[in-house]
């Protein structure tokens, strides 16, 4: 019998799930009682919840003021997908030699599904995913990426990675919109991933995995410079007092 999660961990996924999908977006503040009240939960267990969210960086929580969903910088960006050039490209070498036929069929699934999503827009003559569509697609490609990780059969690095994942898709859900053609040239770069998997080709799949978030970490970067910015501190309604001490915790 599986241990029931405690409130803590209650809270900290109902955080984490609104902030990874856009729900809570840059800059918005989080109200500890709002939050506690919803879920039917004392402030203590949020509290924690919210610390926890801190030190993985999803939130800032500043004195005396409360606590802030943390904007995201070209450079955060970088750093983000630097890490996880480093350990997915790790990640994919020691999956390829252990990896089951369950779980390369699991992501052939993943390729399908992604193909439908890119099908249903081009049928209705759409240039982009959003809402639902970009939605399903978000999460085919986290699935995709984190079953390869967690078949490389390493906890430590399994939680590091779905950490530095959880952040920078942030940055996807605030877009609320996704390029078509960067649709399809992510699952292009699926594909090629899933057949150096289903080859055993350890060095091969390393290699496309780590090409293929070096593409994404420029188009991203692409984005940011065509004006897609996340919420600055001069966009915040907050006094001047308050903004100062946001631009403490943050710089």
């Amino acid at each position: 019998m599986k241990n029931r999660p405690s409130h803590s961990q209650v809270a900290y996924a109902a955080i984490r799930e609104r902030i990874t999908s856009g729900e809570l977006s840059s800059g918005a503040i989080v109200s500890e009682a709002a939050i506690a009240k919803e879920l039917g939960l004392s402030r203590t267990p949020v509290g924690e919840a919210l610390r926890r969210l801190s030190h993985e960086g999803l939130v800032d929580q500043i004195p005396r003021y409360g606590t802030v969903v943390r904007s995201l910088s070209p450079r955060d960006l970088r750093e983000l997908f630097e890490v996880r050039q480093a350990l997915e490209g790790m990640a994919a070498a020691k999956a390829a030699q252990q990896i089951t036929a369950e779980v390369l069929e699991e992501l052939e699934l993943l390729c399908v599904a992604i193909d439908a999503e890119i099908t249903s827009a081009q049928t209705c003559g759409a240039n982009s995913l959003e809402g639902d569509a970009l939605s399903r697609f978000l999460a085919a490609d986290m699935a995709f990426h984190m079953l390869i990780i967690s078949s490389a059969r390493n906890r430590r690095l399994g939680e590091i990675l779905e950490q530095t994942r959880s952040i920078s898709s942030m940055f996807y859900a605030r877009r609320g919109v996704h390029s078509l053609s960067r649709v399809i040239d992510a699952n292009r770069w699926h594909r090629k991933i899933l057949d150096a998997l289903i080859a055993k080709d350890s060095a091969k799949a390393s290699e496309l995995v780590i090409s293929h978030i070096q593409h994404s970490c420029e188009q991203s970067l692409q984005s940011h410079a065509d004006g897609e910015a996340p919420v600055t501190l001069g966009t915040l309604n907050l006094p001047p007092s308050m903004r100062m001490a946001l631009k403490a915790v943050t710089k």
